[in-house]
């Protein structure tokens, strides 16, 4: 080595000439010695492991030195992923935080806003502080209200949709209405009613009335109108006179029919119903059957055909005043007769025989309606019965 070295300075070699030559010598020795060296240990490792006793020792220092190891590399692999400090986090007021959880995720502009307000590079940031997404809107129990109070009809009111809101039944709403009672699916826009407080009847006092009378009327007990807070009848004789508003709690009204003139002539022969009732026309159906209205609505557009529901005799045609507008009126001559209101046009006339799903008329918006729809009634003896139950 040294005579290399000598030789080597002596040429006067280049210093990146000595390095080459280092080089070439290191490989030397690694092919020709380093084969010996490792041989060597083998040997060596051979005869000590020939102890039983040193072999658990080595194996256990092995164990431990291999733990070691992994420990380690796991700590370098560990180290190459950046975890940036707390303190690296944008921090953001209260404001901004809602501010952030509030727009949606595909909107960039108000988060770019907010992080270059807080001096943050506008980009996605994993390690934003996360919090709970704010809840602006608060619960409120329901709490039972203080006394009467009037509600003005919205476009797309019913009596029954103003009932649920309230709470209430859709009778209370007709009950305490009287406009409403006559013609509960009539309302108008802007038409102000009357909301109790609780379900029953909103009674106007008259002439003779005493509290025995109004409680038989609307069958209830004494003590439920006295007992009422919304009243404010005085012990011990809880005096009334005419014209004083009480509500009766759990009070009802009869229902009383809306009857037509009927047709009186001889009955044409054969004119008898099967019993089985079809579908008057085809549409949708836009209200039910309830309390006070004893009937379906069918929706569908002015001018569509109308049909017999079942064969008999037309006891009546024409225009009613009791918001039926034009009316069509088939008696079954079976204790059944249906009804078919709101009418743009008829094409039978009273005493005439009809057949089961003959055209009688046309869909309109006549009399006390709110849009173009067949209403229709099935009554057992003069007592309505609801449509669905027979229809197919």
């Amino acid at each position: 080595m040294e005579t290399f070295q000598e030789t080597e300075y002596g040429a006067g070699l280049h210093p990146t000439h000595i390095a080459a030559g280092w080089r070439n010598s290191l490989a030397q020795w690694l092919n020709n010695v380093l084969p010996r060296k490792v041989a060597r240990l083998v040997v060596l490792w051979w005869e000590w492991s020939s102890d039983r006793r040193s072999i658990w020792l080595w194996m256990s220092r092995t164990s431990a030195h291999l733990a070691l190891v992994l420990v380690a590399c796991l700590a370098l692999l560990l180290s190459a992923v950046h975890i940036p400090a707390w303190a690296d986090r944008p921090q953001f007021s209260a404001t901004d935080i809602f501010a952030l959880q509030n727009v949606k995720q595909d909107t960039g502009a108000a988060l770019a806003e907010v992080m270059a307000r807080n001096g943050v590079a506008p980009k996605p940031n994993p390690w934003a502080p996360i919090a709970l997404r704010a809840n602006p809107h608060t619960e409120i129990p329901k709490r039972p209200r203080l006394g009467i109070i009037t509600y003005t009809v919205q476009l797309g009111d019913t009596v029954q949709g103003i009932a649920a809101q309230f709470d209430l039944e859709p009778t209370t709403i007709m009950w305490a209405n009287p406009a409403v009672e006559d013609a509960p699916d009539l309302l108008r826009i802007g038409q102000e009613l009357i909301i109790l407080p609780v379900d029953g009847v909103y009674h106007t006092v008259k002439e003779g009335d005493t509290l025995e009378s109004i409680a038989k009327k609307y069958k209830v007990e004494v003590e439920a109108i006295t007992s009422c807070p919304y009243n404010n009848l005085q012990p011990p004789d809880f005096p009334i006179e005419a014209g004083m508003k009480l509500i009766v709690p759990g009070g009802e009204k009869p229902w009383v029919p809306k009857v037509v003139t009927s047709y009186t002539g001889p009955i044409p022969e054969g004119a008898r119903g099967t019993g089985l009732f079809q579908w008057p026309t085809l549409g949708y159906m836009t209200q039910g059957y309830w309390y006070g209205h004893r009937a379906i609505d069918i929706g569908v557009p002015v001018g569509t055909a109308v049909h017999a529901a079942d064969g008999g005799f037309v006891s009546f045609a024409g225009w009613t005043d009791v918001g039926y507008g034009y009316l069509i009126v088939i008696d079954h001559a079976n204790g059944f007769a249906t009804y078919y209101a709101h009418l743009s046009n008829f094409y039978v006339i009273a005493g005439q025989k009809v057949e089961r799903g003959q055209v009688i008329g046309s869909t309109g918006n006549t009399g006390w309606s709110t849009g173009p729809h067949l209403h229709f009634e099935i009554r057992y003896m003069g007592v309505p019965q609801n449509p669905r139950a027979y229809l197919p």
